[in-house]
């Protein structure tokens, strides 16, 4: 989107926010500054600024003292989806703000999260339930949900406690999302259920993880809203996970249909395998663009993958040396010296 002019974006997104009604979205949740921005231009609070490095992917950043939601412009969207994921960001902002302290280690999730085939078994099965109890609530089939969590949090506690902070960051505001598009467009608000259906019952889309909590997110939120467990207040305490705290140990959960289970055997040998080879090709194709030891500061979270001491990260890697911290933006192989400290960087081709 070179041609796109920012300050029109801005002031068109700015109007469409302005007739949200946020008061029946989220409790104590209001409008915050937002940026958006390309290669090139950064537009916020009415003027142009210059970019400083932590304008980087879309999220919310400290910028002059304050927390700002910001998003970087690649595509065309229609005004209200665009809105509705400015406010996704402020959404985050909101969070920060409030002091939610159930953000996940984003650093250490790559080379600690096993994937496990009963585990995203009983995931695909509870998402399953989730969308039925969106369409039609049904307080058995919600307790079955309750009941698998509580199964997978106490057999899986390193993963479910990471997929369940994804869910209470991200689900929520995704959740909030999707409340912007029921109140400015319909039919948009009809295609992300749409969505959402697709990214939970499909188990392809089940990698990375990461990716699926946007969506059982806000189907929990739902569920639980339905079910009278539902609360706004998340500094304390988590917004989705707290009802399994008083419940009773489950000590075995059916995985499901057959045909399910091996649709999830199939994908996550698919994964492993697409994983393995885009390492090792990087390695192979051998064009460094870095040369460490220096400090990993981010990769793009939303889709990086884990394979023998290597992480990818499409579109960006932000690293710290000399104490300055410095972004290359492309397609990145990197190989890891430990958890923190960059080897070497592949181009990924």
């Amino acid at each position: 989107m070179e041609t796109t002019n920012l300050e029109v974006l801005y002031n068109q997104i700015s109007e469409a926010i302005v007739k949200v009604d946020f008061s029946k979205i989220w409790e104590g949740f209001k409008p915050l500054k937002f940026a958006v921005y390309n290669d090139n231009e950064c537009f916020f609070d009415g003027a142009y600024i210059e970019k400083t490095v932590d304008f980087c992917a879309n999220t919310a950043i400290e910028y002059q003292g304050d927390i700002i939601a910001i998003w970087y412009v690649r595509e065309e969207m229609e005004i209200p989806v665009f809105a509705s994921k400015i406010v996704h960001e402020m959404f985050h902002a909101f969070q920060e703000k409030q002091g939610w302290d159930c953000f996940a280690n984003e650093k250490e999730a790559p080379f600690k999260y096993v994937y496990s085939e009963e585990n995203l078994c009983l995931k695909l099965r509870e998402n399953k339930l989730l969308f039925e109890l969106l369409v039609n609530f049904d307080i058995e089939k919600y307790k079955e949900v309750l009941a698998s969590r509580k199964y997978r949090s106490e057999k899986y506690p390193y993963e479910f406690s990471y997929e369940g902070a994804i869910e209470e960051i991200e689900g929520s505001a995704n959740y909030v999302e999707w409340q912007v598009l029921k109140q400015l467009d319909e039919q948009k608000a009809l295609e992300y259920v749409s969505n959402t259906r697709k990214y939970v019952t499909t188990p392809e889309d089940f990698f990375p993880i990461r990716i699926t909590g946007y969506f059982t997110g806000p189907l929990m939120i739902n569920a639980m809203k339905n079910a009278g467990d539902f609360f706004y207040g998340a500094k304390d305490r988590p917004v989705i996970s707290h009802v399994l705290a008083s419940m009773e140990p489950v000590t075995k959960m059916d995985m499901g249909d057959e045909n399910d289970i091996q649709k999830v055997r199939e994908a996550l040998s698919a994964y492993s395998d697409e994983t393995k080879r885009i390492v090792e090709t990087a390695v192979a194709n051998n064009e460094v663009v870095l040369t460490g030891p220096v400090e990993l500061v981010s990769v793009n979270i939303g889709d990086t993958r884990y394979y023998n001491g290597y992480l990818t990260s499409r579109f960006f890697v932000m690293y710290r040396e000399n104490g300055e911290k410095k972004v290359i933006r492309d397609n990145y192989v990197v190989k890891m010296k430990d958890e923190t400290t960059i080897d070497t960087i592949y181009r990924w081709v």
